[in-house]
């Protein structure tokens, strides 16, 4: 089984990822669908949802979740992981050993994307998106990008990166191929 998990800053572009790798027919999970179902099923924000589920089952009790939705293929591509615990909990629940893709942009880009993406959760103020990012560097999201196999870097259009995302899973899907 070939899984590849897409992690990185808020507005960074991993649903862009997704999207993109999900037109090319590989099957996603999002991790933040689990917070999001949580955040509505308990009325709270998604912020504190990913806090709570963390603090009351653990801090991988987010990746178990995601586990659980896999259904039979031989790639499955995970979006959304915050720390080395929720790739390690991914690897020793299916024996496998993850490939990391780690999406960055430039800071002003992705304040820009939040404000214009406008989720309930996104951030309305440079200071809330600052302590997001905090919170989020907090969980283990920088300590990932020592661990990431690939770094994209989303610093063009949409359209370019799109192509730098396709190139790359091209590539992973080739390389699994004759391994």
């Amino acid at each position: 089984m070939l899984v590849i998990v897409i992690t990185g800053l808020p507005g960074s572009g991993k649903t862009i990822v997704s999207d993109t790798v999900r037109e090319m027919g590989l099957p996603v999970l999002t991790m933040g669908d689990i917070i999001r179902e949580e955040a509505s099923k308990s009325g709270i924000s998604s912020s504190k949802a990913s806090v709570v589920l963390r603090l009351r089952y653990g801090t991988r009790a987010i990746a178990y979740k995601t586990i659980q939705r896999i259904t039979g293929s031989d790639v499955i591509v995970i979006d959304g992981a915050r720390s080395i615990r929720e790739i390690e909990a991914i690897e020793e629940a299916l024996s496998v050993k993850v490939i990391l893709v780690y999406v960055v942009a430039p800071w002003k880009a992705r304040f820009e994307r939040l404000l214009k993406r406008a989720r309930p959760d996104d951030p309305k103020t440079l200071e809330d998106f600052l302590m997001r990012d905090l919170r989020e560097l907090r969980y283990g999201l920088g300590d990932l990008i020592a661990r990431a196999d690939y770094i994209l870097v989303n610093d063009s259009t949409i359209e370019e990166f799109r192509e730098k995302v396709r190139k790359l899973f091209n590539t992973l899907l080739t390389l699994s191929k004759t391994s």
